[in-house]
C-alpha cells in the first residue's frame, strides 16, 4: 500500500511540474517590436528586419505606417524596440541639433552612435550608406528652361518670380527643423502661400510626375528620379545633412537578446559598404541599390514584404 501510495505522488507531482513548466526545458519566447516609418523605404526595411528576426527565432510585432516622431515616441516610450532612422533626422530632430555644413556620413554616423546611447539610452548598429537625403526636383525642361542647376540657383528664381512657383511638399517636412522654413531661410528666399501644395508621404513625388507643379520634394533613393529623368537640384551650400539608413536598437532589448546587434549588422552588410566607412562610390552604389529595391514597390507594384523577401532569399540570409 506504501508503494502505491508513493507511485501515485511521484505522478502527481510530475504532471504538476509539466503543467507548470518547470523542467521541460522548453525555452522562454523572444519576442520584439519593430516600427516603420510612412514611406516605400520604411516599408521595405520594416519587412527586412521582421522576416529575418522571426528566421533567427524571435517572435516579432510590426508597427507599421508611422510619422517619425511617432516612431521615435514608441522607441522613448519602450513601445517599439527596434527601428531604422536616418542619421540626419536623428542628429537635427530627436537629439535637436544645428547641422554644421562639411560634417560627412561618417562624422555624422558617430555622433549620432555615441549621443543617442547616453541621451537616448539606444544603440545605433551598422549602418547602409544610402544618403536618402531630402531634395527638391522638377521635371529637366524646366530646368533647362530657367537655367538653374542649384539650389542657390533655385533660390534666385524664386526671388525673381515674388515666390510664385508652384511646389509640392510633403506635410512633414514643412514643419520639421530640417524642412522648408529652415531651408527658404538658409537660401535666402520664400515661397508664397499659395504657391505651396502639401500632402502625405509620396504625394509630391504624384504631383510631380502628374505637372501638378514645378518644383517637389523628393528623397535620394525615390525610383521616379530615374524613371523620369527629373533634374535634382544640387545642394552647392550643404544644408542637408547626410540622411543613412542605419537600425538602433533599445540598449535594454540588446542587453536581453545581443544577438539581434549581429543579425541585423549582417544585413546592413549585405549593402554597398556594409560594415565600412562610407565613401562617395559607396554612397552612390546603396542609393542606387535602394532605388532599384523601392522602384520594385512603386514601379513594378510589388508588396514591400515580397521584395523584403526576395532580397533577403537572394543575398543568402535565409531561405527561400
Amino acid at each position: 500500500m506504501r508503494k502505491l501510495s508513493v507511485t501515485i505522488l511521484a505522478v502527481v507531482l510530475t504532471l504538476a511540474l509539466l503543467l507548470l513548466g518547470v523542467g521541460c526545458g522548453a525555452p522562454a519566447e523572444k519576442e520584439v517590436t519593430v516600427g516603420n516609418k510612412n514611406f516605400t523605404e520604411q516599408y521595405i526595411i520594416g519587412e527586412m528586419m521582421k522576416q529575418l528576426l522571426e528566421d533567427n527565432g524571435f517572435t516579432v510585432n510590426l508597427e507599421s505606417d508611422l510619422s517619425s516622431m511617432v516612431l521615435r515616441g514608441g522607441m522613448a516610450a519602450g513601445d517599439i524596440d527596434i527601428c531604422a532612422d536616418y542619421t540626419g533626422t536623428a542628429w537635427m530632430v530627436h537629439l535637436g541639433h544645428t547641422y554644421e555644413a562639411g560634417v560627412d556620413n561618417n562624422e555624422l554616423y558617430e555622433l549620432v552612435q555615441e549621443e543617442d546611447e547616453v541621451i537616448g539610452g539606444f544603440v545605433w548598429l551598422d549602418p547602409m550608406w544610402n544618403n536618402n537625403t531630402y531634395a527638391l526636383a522638377s521635371w529637366a525642361e524646366f530646368a533647362d528652361d530657367n537655367a538653374v542647376a542649384t539650389l542657390s540657383d533655385l533660390a534666385a528664381l524664386y526671388q525673381a518670380e515674388e515666390g510664385k512657383i508652384t511646389t509640392f511638399i510633403d506635410f512633414e517636412w514643412s514643419t520639421r527643423p530640417d524642412g522648408l522654413p529652415a531651408m527658404e531661410e538658409f537660401y535666402g528666399f520664400e515661397i508664397a502661400a499659395a504657391s505651396i501644395l502639401t500632402g502625405a508621404p509620396g504625394a509630391s513625388v504624384l504631383g510631380l510626375e502628374n505637372h501638378d507643379c514645378e518644383v517637389a520634394m523628393v528623397f535620394g533613393t525615390d525610383a521616379k528620379i530615374a524613371e523620369h529623368g527629373w533634374h535634382v537640384y544640387l545642394d552647392d551650400l550643404s544644408f542637408f545633412p547626410p540622411y543613412d539608413l542605419t537600425p538602433y536598437v533599445s540598449a535594454q532589448v540588446l542587453d536581453e537578446y545581443p544577438e539581434i546587434g549581429d543579425i541585423l549588422n549582417e544585413l546592413a552588410a549585405t549593402f554597398p559598404g556594409g560594415g565600412e566607412s562610407a565613401t562617395p562610390e559607396i554612397v552612390g552604389e546603396c542609393q542606387s541599390v535602394w532605388q532599384e529595391l523601392n522602384a520594385k514597390v512603386d514601379i513594378d507594384m510589388m508588396e514591400p514584404e515580397e521584395v523584403a523577401y526576395e532580397y533577403l532569399v537572394e543575398n543568402g540570409l535565409i531561405e527561400g
